[in-house]
């Protein structure tokens, strides 16, 4: 059965990639932040690769997840799914931060916008519409995160099926906790 949750939460990464409204599609990205305070906020996982466990997200080069990560290369990503009533937690370590310009030439025009702001993400403005755009000047990072440790919580009755999966070197083991 472990090894049939662990299964499942990979083939869910991957459809999330392909699946319209996948409730994987966006999580939670949990940082520690200069202060020492873990700080949130929803990403788009935009790749997944079941073989290594290798999350990617693109970011803002100049963003606070950026800044975090690059302090501290640990971080948490938490999925959660309503209708199955199914939470997913994911230790994960930072592994590589890409400024790879090709990708972001790939990408829609509409979300290269999203990183090419001429002020920082987090930088006060007056008012909404006061966003200026320097389009020769991108700030896309491509982050790749590794999986160390992934928690599932299936809310099930009559009986939560928690379980949690750790790397060991080249491998992984499962065991059930208590929920």
């Amino acid at each position: 059965m472990l090894a049939e949750i662990f299964q499942k939460c990979k083939d869910q990464w991957v459809r999330s990639k392909y699946q319209k409204g996948h409730p994987f599609r966006y999580a939670t990205l949990a940082t520690i932040d200069s202060q020492a305070r873990a700080t949130m906020r929803t990403v788009v996982l935009r790749d997944f690769d079941p073989q290594t466990l290798e999350f990617i997200i693109y970011t803002d080069d100049r963003s606070a997840k950026a800044k975090d990560l690059q302090r501290d290369s640990k971080a948490q990503l938490l999925f959660y799914d309503p209708k199955k009533l199914w939470q997913i937690q994911v230790d994960l370590i930072c592994v590589n931060r890409s400024s790879d310009l090709k990708l972001f030439k790939e990408i829609p025009l509409r979300s290269q916008k999203d990183y090419t702001t001429v002020l920082a993400p987090g930088t006060p403005i007056p008012q909404p519409d006061a966003v200026a755009y320097n389009e020769d000047k991108p700030h896309f990072l491509k982050l790749t995160f590794q999986a160390e440790r992934i928690e599932s919580l299936k809310l099930k009755r009559p009986i939560h099926i928690r379980s949690e999966f750790k790397r060991q070197e080249d491998s992984w083991t499962a065991q059930f906790l208590n929920p």
